[in-house]
């Protein structure tokens, strides 16, 4: 049963009619949304969600506004609601539209097709987001690693919806041990679009989003996680640590003017929420960028140990000729 959400704000209607989201998706097409468990797809789908809804950018990228039909198996709507309110995403025009798993096993793509009849012709809504692949029953027995029943049993039929009813399809889906997607390489091949989530190994927090795409160059751009599992765009890894973690380690090496120190005491007097080794490369990295800040930085040796020897002085605020 469609069931109405609740709703967000400005509307940039800026970018080609036939384009739901810039440089990621184009109208009536199939998308995968894939990455390894636990990484974030559902909670960057109803991001992407509210930013259609909305018509505000979605990670820097202009929005074609429209209704979204978004398509639960692995949630219902009452957690929908509270991982809504837990983002901080809300929506303005009372246009996220939900049909969830009830106590179903699996979701009946052909028992939807009314409602994404109505979703498509009452509120003319474009994205429809199937959340997750493995749940969606398509009528047909079929085997994710066979290719013809990939290329002709699954994503056919969205392909004829896509047609049928003028909206666009993105699917959210895993990758293998091998950080491919899961099952045949007609997944790929069968596509309009692949958006992929590669979680870094150092830092769950930071993620890199890679694309590759019929109708747009292909993108591989830094994602940050914020602390209510939003993503956000940044520069670089680095830039972003030093908004945090070298900033800490400032003002600590300020508080004590002076310090000898290893990485695995500084971690932790500075509380840096970053293992020794990695802020280690970060402190080497920087070492040009510290001094600016005021931080004089000497590597120095024993027989028995490295360490590091900082000083802290106020930088100037005059520019030099």
């Amino acid at each position: 049963m469609l069931v109405l959400l609740s709703s967000i704000n400005q509307i940039d209607t800026s970018i080609k009619k036939d384009i739901i989201v810039n440089n990621l998706m184009k109208s009536k097409g199939v998308y995968l949304l894939v990455s390894n468990p636990k990484v974030g797809k559902s909670m960057l789908a109803l991001q992407l969600s509210c930013s259609v809804c909305n018509g505000t950018p979605f990670l820097g990228y202009k929005v074609n506004p429209s209704p979204v039909l978004y398509i639960t198996t692995e949630s219902d709507k009452g957690q929908l609601r509270e991982r809504l309110e837990f983002q901080e995403l809300s929506i303005d025009n009372d246009n996220l539209f939900v049909i969830d798993r009830d106590t179903k096993t699996n979701i009946s793509l052909r028992d939807m097709e009314l409602d994404i009849k109505t979703f498509a012709e009452e509120y003319n809504g474009k994205l429809i987001i199937l959340d997750m692949l493995k749940d969606i029953d398509f009528g047909v027995q079929y085997d994710i690693n066979n290719y013809q029943d990939v290329s002709q049993q699954v994503f056919p039929k969205l392909r004829t919806y896509c047609d049928k009813y003028n909206v666009t399809f993105l699917v959210t889906h895993h990758l293998n041990k091998l950080g491919k997607t899961l099952g045949s390489v007609a997944f790929d091949a069968t596509v309009d679009g692949r958006i992929t989530l590669i979680e870094n190994k150092e830092s769950k927090k930071y993620v890199k989003l890679q694309t590759i795409n019929r109708d747009f160059p292909e993108l591989d751009i830094q994602l940050k996680k914020t602390d209510n599992l939003n993503f956000k765009k940044i520069n670089s890894i680095e830039e972003d640590e030093l908004s945090y973690e070298l900033t800490s380690f400032i003002k600590y090496v300020a508080s004590q003017k002076e310090i000898d120190f290893t990485c695995t005491d500084i971690v932790l007097k500075a509380s840096i929420p970053m293992s020794p080794k990695r802020f280690g490369r970060l402190l080497n990295n920087c070492i040009e960028l510290l001094e600016s800040e005021g931080v004089h930085i000497t590597k120095c040796r024993t027989a028995d140990n490295r360490f590091y020897h900082a000083t802290f002085e106020e930088p100037s605020l005059n520019e030099t000729e």
